[in-house]
């Protein structure tokens, strides 16, 4: 049985002075033994996310 080891749930981060959120209601897990990456384009949040 793999157990999480990594949950985020209704991740959001909206800087100041910023007009709209540059994460936004971002859930996902990571079980343990899994791979995980985070892909998408420049400017779509993966760095502020992590």
């Amino acid at each position: 049985m793999n157990q999480e080891v990594i949950t985020v749930q209704n991740l959001t981060k909206r800087y100041n002075n910023a007009n709209k959120n540059a994460v936004d209601d971002i859930s996902f897990s990571v079980n343990e033994g899994e791979f995980f990456a985070f892909l998408g384009p420049n400017g779509a949040g993966k760095t502020t996310t992590i």
